[in-house]
Order: C-alpha cells, then structure tokens, then sequence
C-alpha cells in the first residue's frame, strides 16, 4: 500500500498514512481532526510503501528518512538515526533505556 508524509501546514504535527489516495490519506489523518482540510499536506513518502504491517522496519526507514522519536522508556530523550537504539514491538528506546527493557 502506497505510504503518505501528512503533516500540518507548520510541520507540528506528522506522520505516516497508508491509503491509496493522498486525499484518502488526509482524510485518515489525526491532523484532520485538528486542521481544516485545506491546511494538511501529503507528499508521497515511498521509503515507506508497504510496511503497515512492520512496525519495526517502518520506523527504521523513517529514522533513515530523517524522522525522530521520542524514546519511549522513561527519559524522554529524542532518538534520531545517529542514536544508539533499538526498536521492540514498535516502541524505540534510546541506547541508555534500551539496557531496561525486560
């Protein structure tokens, strides 16, 4: 399935959409409940086709694309492709946090 980068008009709010149709993506997004119509953009983001159901490979490609998290153990620390990590589940760690998980 074709992969969507919709954001925000300001780029605050962002994430990947899986849809056929970049007005289906809009639609589907969680920015649409927040924006008008008219304020989101979707750009096509095929580094990413077809992972909806890989968690762990989507958010590799998106750290390899230039995207951040935030560590999902308890530092908050944002983690970017240049950070030791590792992805569980599809929740990423930091490298301090990623010693905590059990």
């Amino acid at each position: 399935m074709k992969a969507w980068h919709v954001q925000d008009k300001y780029g605050e709010y962002q994430q990947i959409i899986f849809a056929d149709k970049r007005s289906e993506a809009i639609a589907n997004s969680e920015a649409k409940g927040w924006n008008d119509f008219i304020d989101i953009r979707a750009k096509r983001a095929k580094y990413a086709d077809d992972l909806n159901t890989k968690p762990v490979e989507l958010m590799q490609a998106q750290l390899e694309n230039g995207w951040w998290f935030e560590c999902y153990g308890s530092c908050g620390n944002h983690v970017t492709i240049d950070d030791k990590h590792s992805i569980v589940d599809g929740s990423i760690y930091c490298g301090e946090c990623s010693g905590k998980i059990s």
